[in-house]
C-alpha cells in the first residue's frame, strides 16, 4: 500500500468556549455589583435605625430692635464769622465715632427638653448665633444629626442676654435618659 502525501490529521481536542464577557465588561460588572451592595446595606441600615416620632413645632422669638442714636457738635469756624460760609463747611470737624460696640439684647427662652434642631432654630430665630452642644453624659460624642438628640441643659440659662453671647446645648440622644 502506499503512503498518503500527507501526515494524518491530528485528534480532535474540544476547546473551551470562549468568554463573552472582556475585561470591560467585568469592570462594569464588578463596579456594578460593588454599589448595589452598598446601596443595600443602606437600606437595611435606615430600615432599622430608629425613627423619633416626637414632633417639634416652631415658634417665632421676639423680633430685636436695635436703637443707635448719633449727636454731632458742629462749632463754625472763626473765619465764618467774616462772611465765607464755603470755608465753614470744610472747617467743620466731622462728627466724632462712637468707641463703645453697639450690642443688642434679646430674651432667650428655655429650650431644656426640646429636640436639639428645634433648640438650635428656635435659638436663632431669638437672635443668638452663636451655639454649641455637647454630649452631656460626658462621652464626647459628637452631635452629628442634630434631630436624633434632645436638650438636657442650657448655659447661659434662659432671660435677657446679649446676643453675642455663646449658647451651649447639653444633650443626649432622644432614647436616653439625661444625666
Amino acid at each position: 500500500m502506499a503512503t498518503p502525501p500527507y501526515p494524518p490529521p491530528p485528534p480532535y481536542v474540544p476547546q473551551p468556549p470562549a468568554n463573552p464577557l472582556g475585561g470591560k465588561h467585568k469592570t462594569v460588572l464588578g463596579c456594578g455589583g460593588l454599589l448595589f451592595t452598598f446601596v443595600l446595606i443602606g437600606a437595611i441600615g435606615s430600615a432599622c435605625s430608629p425613627t423619633g416620632s416626637e414632633t417639634t413645632k416652631k415658634v417665632p422669638g421676639p423680633a430685636v430692635t436695635v436703637t443707635v442714636t448719633a449727636t454731632a457738635t458742629v462749632t463754625p469756624a472763626a473765619n465764618a464769622a467774616a462772611g465765607s460760609p464755603k470755608r465753614a463747611q470744610e472747617s467743620a470737624p466731622a462728627p466724632a465715632a462712637s468707641a463703645e460696640p453697639v450690642t443688642a439684647k434679646a430674651r432667650l427662652s428655655n429650650h431644656v427638653g426640646q429636640q436639639l434642631q428645634a433648640a438650635q432654630d428656635a435659638a436663632q430665630a431669638e437672635g443668638f448665633l452663636v451655639l454649641t452642644s455637647h454630649d452631656a453624659t460626658g462621652g464626647n460624642r459628637m452631635q452629628v444629626w442634630d434631630r436624633n438628640w434632645k436638650v438636657c441643659s442650657q448655659s447661659p440659662g434662659p432671660g435677657t442676654l446679649d446676643t453675642a453671647t455663646t449658647i451651649d446645648f447639653g444633650a443626649v440622644k432622644l432614647e436616653e435618659a439625661c444625666p
